[in-house]
This record gives structure tokens, sequence and C-alpha cells, in this order.
């Protein structure tokens, strides 16, 4: 419409610069012919409809001459423009010598211009490659270590967002662990927070494939924690409950051999001092056994101001506490997740309360003194002291705890983690609260691509699913998920010619739905991305599989590129200088619109699009847009 209105108006202005000179030249040819004058002018009103047609008829005809010419030059001149952006993420890409012989000028020179940006390109490469040199070679050696450890290691920011992790912990968190997702879709919230505040200290959690036992060290400054994992090992021993049993009958098989010293013949006393002898010696051997310990221990200084912090984050209760002399330097035996829970349910309805804690022989008593009289214990509390082989009790305002104690070591514990080498700048991964908002390069999106029998959502199935993380601008290579499917019926050839896939191939292998929570848990906390994502999502909707922001580079293509003719993904990646491989495969496909994406961000931001938000709201606004499978 702006091309016409355009057009309209040189058309307009070039006739009034026709009838103007025609005009003037009349009027100069007219002086001093006054009889002449007024001729013309008769004869011009006697014929004014046929000239008003000629006149017309001329306009109609010029139109019709400038109209290609005019709207041609200005396509070229758009398509020109529009190829130029490509230079800005692919240097190597060179302009096609067309149209008229100015834009054939302007191309050439902006082809040199193009081959001077890359070869400045490429210097600068070199000399930040030589720079980064050691640096590279550092985390090389820290990423093959940290590899080979037995151990789960993740790295996270302070938000909790994966920056590095190795096999075991994506063995021991599964698929839902990613660089750029959260830990606490995985783990306890609360549980970690409790865990940062006891970095010497190990906890029980349960993670998405089973229980595991946790360590978190808190980086210096606001460099985020080092999370440390591992499966729990089998305790052996006796329970705790079996050992007061033993214990037990133990002191009742002592009691009845001193009744029958009393009452029995003496004939028996022989046998009897005997029997009292083994009595006495089993006795000696429980009291040596030991029930397995199923809590922490943790210092009594610490204790307390971690259950104050507990109690105001579970409860909103902001206590006082305090330690009585002699009790320093106590280890006291507690599952100290599990009390703070268990005390945050005991006291949600209450407004004071005041901690104290003291020693008592080789036992930690907890003090809890309310202005009124105590609230009955939550099953939570009873169930933690209980764990760690304590007791507690209610006295008029008083709620006592009493917990297993030892005297800590004389070698005093490490203050805090030595420093650690910087392996992933944090900064990288500070995404605004409103996703709309969120800068593109800030972004952890899902590249994905599926095949199928077919095009018809509605009949035919998927039979692979390809993806990769793409965080900003980087493609994360070594975060994939690739899966073939079993789609339980015949595949027809023209499906089959174009992704190579048959029925015979896939015969044995998972079926949909053993694969989907594995690639949910993929695209969980991400921005998915594909190329002609309307189709796939049509597909992903009819298995449940949510619709979260969709970011289309099919779109993105007649975004940046409308007059080019050609946004098919091949097209695309040769315009970028991207790699064509894995054609029609999933993860092939995948791949290259990842790649295709990232080389976008730069000419998007370029075009005022430098958040999502914006960059959905034009895609959505393009006739392709409203196309529906």
């Amino acid at each position: 419409m702006r091309e016409a209105l355009r057009f309209l108006g040189a058309l307009l202005l070039g006739l009034l610069l026709v009838g103007g000179t025609v005009g003037a030249g009349l009027f100069l040819l007219l002086q001093g012919e006054e009889g002449l004058a007024r001729e013309l002018l008769r004869v011009a009103q006697e014929k004014a409809f046929l000239l008003l047609f000629l006149g017309f008829l001329f306009a109609l005809v010029l139109a019709a001459l400038l109209h290609p010419l005019f709207l041609g030059y200005l396509a070229a001149t758009r398509a020109l423009g529009q190829e130029a952006e490509v230079l800005l993420a692919n240097p190597g890409h060179r302009l096609r010598l067309r149209g008229p012989f100015e834009l054939q000028a302007l191309a050439r020179l902006i082809n040199r211009l193009a081959e001077e940006k890359e070869a400045l390109e490429k210097e600068v490469e070199a000399r930040i490659a030589e720079a980064k040199a050691l640096l590279e070679r550092e985390r090389e050696v820290l990423g093959a270590l940290i590899a080979h450890l037995p151990q789960g290691v993740v790295l996270a920011n302070p938000k909790g967002q994966v920056l590095l992790y190795n096999p075991p912990a994506r063995g021991l968190l599964g698929e839902g662990l990613g660089a750029g997702k959260s830990l606490f879709g995985l783990l306890d919230r609360g549980l970690l927070a409790h865990a940062l505040a006891l970095p010497e200290e190990r906890f029980l959690a349960q993670g998405p494939t089973g229980p595991l036992r946790l360590q978190a060290v808190p980086l210096r400054g606001e460099a985020g924690f080092l999370l440390l994992l591992e499966r729990p090992k089998e305790e052996g021993g006796l329970q705790g409950e079996a050992l007061h049993a033993l214990k037990d009958k133990m002191a009742g098989l002592k009691a009845l051999v001193e009744v029958l010293e009393g009452e029995a013949p003496g004939a028996l006393a022989p046998l009897l001092r005997q029997a009292r002898a083994t009595a006495e010696a089993l006795s000696r051997l429980v009291e040596a056994l030991k029930a397995p310990a199923r809590a922490e221990e943790v210092r009594a200084e610490d204790l307390l101001p971690l259950l104050a912090e507990a109690l105001e984050r579970e409860a909103g209760l902001s206590p006082g506490f305090s330690l009585k002399e002699g009790a320093e330097g106590l280890l006291v035996q507690a599952d100290t997740y599990a009390l703070a829970r268990g005390l945050a349910a005991t006291l949600r309805e209450e407004e004071e309360v005041f901690l104290e804690g003291e020693r008592q022989g080789n036992l930690f008593r907890l003090t809890l003194s309310f202005p009124h009289p105590a609230p009955k214990p939550h099953p939570l509390l009873q169930e933690a002291v209980e764990a760690g082989l304590g007791s507690l009790w209610r006295e008029g305002s008083r709620l006592h705890l009493l917990l297993p104690a030892r005297e800590a070591p004389s070698t005093p514990l490490p203050k805090g983690p030595p420093p650690r080498a910087e392996v992933v700048d944090p900064a990288f991964l500070q995404v605004p609260e409103a996703l709309e908002e969120a800068p593109l390069e800030g972004l952890l999106y899902t590249a994905f691509d599926l095949e199928t029998t077919g095009l018809d959502p509605g009949k035919d199935a998927i039979v692979a699913l390809g993806a990769v993380h793409v965080l900003g601008r980087k493609v994360l290579y070594q975060e994939t998920f690739e899966a073939l499917v079993d789609p339980g019926r015949p595949i027809p050839q023209a499906a089959t010619e174009v992704h190579g896939l048959t029925w015979e191939m896939l015969k044995g292998k998972p079926k949909l739905e053993e694969v989907l929570p594995a690639f949910k848990a993929f695209l969980e906390d991400t921005v998915l991305l594909a190329h002609n994502g309307a189709f796939d999502l049509a597909f992903l909707r009819k298995v449940g599989v949510g619709e979260p922001p969709l970011v289309d580079t099919l779109l993105l293509a007649h975004l940046l590129f409308p007059d080019l003719k050609d946004h098919r993904l091949e097209a695309l990646a040769e315009r970028f200088g991207v790699p064509i491989l894995g054609r029609h495969t999933a993860l092939g496909d995948a791949l290259m619109t990842a790649e295709v994406f990232a080389r976008m961000v730069p000419l998007l931001k370029e075009r005022g699009y430098a958040t999502l938000g914006a960059v959905l709201a034009a895609c959505q606004r393009l006739p392709l847009a409203r196309l529906k499978y």
C-alpha cells in the first residue's frame, strides 16, 4: 500500500511537470497572437471532453509504462538492503549482482566492505583466541576433573540456575537438569536454603530419580553455590527401635535371674550364677552396640541461629535465643531440616517464643518458652526428634527437646570453602522477572523438530523427536535430546522418502508415552524454538505437551527478509553459512534451526526487536502467523 501511494505521488508530480511545461510553451507561443489564442480557446471549449479523455489516456499509458520500472526498482533496492543485513551475522556472505546498473555498483562496493570486515573479524578472533588460550586450558582441566568425579557436581548462580554440571549429576537429577535451568524445580527449595546455611553437612533429599545425599557449598561473594550429590549408602547395624527393644529385654532377663537367685533351691545356685554372668556379659555387649546415625551433627552455637532463621522463613516468627555457658563446643545430633520443619509446623500460630539451649551431661536440651501453655507438638516435630534418638515433652509454658550430643573435636572446622576458579559468568543468566521483557540473548531456548508419518496431526503419529538447548546465541551441543518412536502402524512411502524411517526400523523402539516424560523435562523452563513450529505444535498439543512461548524461525525470516522469496530452512542455512547436515532428521533439523536463530539475533536487535515480547508481537502481525494445522 505504501509503495502504491508513493507511485501515485510520483505519477502526479510527473503529470504536473508535463502539464506545466506544455502550458508554459503555449503561453510563450501565443504572445501577440490574440486571434490565434481566441481560436485555440474556442476549439478547447468545444473539444473539452475529448481533450480530457486524451489526457486521462496519456496518464494511464504513462502509469502502465512506469509502474513496473518504479516498483521493480524499489523492490530491488529493498531486497539489496535486506540481503546486506545478513552480512552483520555472516560476513562471508556475498550479495548477488542483479538489478539496475547503479544497484550492481552498490552491491560491488558492499561486497568489498564485507571482505574487509570479514578480514578484520578474523584478525580480532585470532587475537581473542590467543588471549583465551590459557583460560580455555584451565577450563578443560577443570571440566575433565569434574567429569571424572564419582560424585555429582552442579555449579549454580544465586538464583539456582545451573551453570555447569557433570554426567553423574545428570544421572542423579534426570533429564530436567540442564544449563540455565533452575534447581528449584528438581530439589526442595527449603532444603537447599537450609543446606547452604550448613555447608559442612550432608542432607538426605528426594530427587527426581530417587533418594540422594547432597551438600551445598556457597561460593564467595554473590557467585552462587556448588552442589555435591551422591546416592545414599546402605547403613548397617541395628535400627534404633530394635536396639532399644533388645536393651529392654536384657534388663528383664537380668531382673529375672536376680529373682530366681532368691527363690530357687540351693542345687540350682551354680546354674543361676552362670546365667547371671552370661546375662551381664550379653548386657555389656548390647550396651556397646550403637544404632546407625539417622541425623547429622551440628555445633550447638550454630543450631540456635539456624533454627531461628528457619522459623522466620517458614513461619514468619522471629524468636529470641540464647545458649547457656558450657554448651559451646557440643556437637548435637539432629536432622536439622526435619527439626526446623517440625518446629515451624508447631509454632505456625504462635506470635512469641524464646529458644534456650543448655548442656545436660552428654545431651543437649533445647527449651522453648511461651507466654502461655506450650502448644502440642506437631507430628513432624515428634518424628524429627525420635529419628535423632531424642525425646520431647511439655511442662507448663515450656516445650523441652532432649537431643543426643558429644564433645566436638579439638581441631577447628574450616570457616569456608577455598576459592574456586570462575568457569561460567553468572551474569549471563540474569533474566528479568517478566519473560516478555527478557533480552533475546539472556534466555534459554529449546530448538526442536519432529518427524511424523504424515502431515495430518489428527491422524498421523510422531516417529522421531530431536532437540537441543540454546543459551542466548550459544548452541549447547552437549545438551541434546533424540528419540525414535514406534508409531504402532506402517509408515507411508511418501513419509519414508522424506525422513528415511521405516516401520521395520522403528519396531521395538519405545512408545511415545514412554518418551514424553523425558522430553517434557528437557523442554521445561525454556522457550521453544522451531522452524514452521505451527506444524510441530499441532502434534505436540495432541499428546498433551503444553504450549509455552514459541519463537519460529520461519516467521523471523519473513520479518527480516520480506522481499526475498526463499525462506526454507536450507535456504536460511546457506544464507547464514550454516552447514546443512542431517537434513530431515529430527536432531539434525533442530541443530540447524538453533544455528540459524543464533545468527538472526543480531539482525533482530538492529531492527529494534531486542526482547522476546517485541519479537513475538512482530511475528503475530505477519499473515503467515495465522496459519493453523
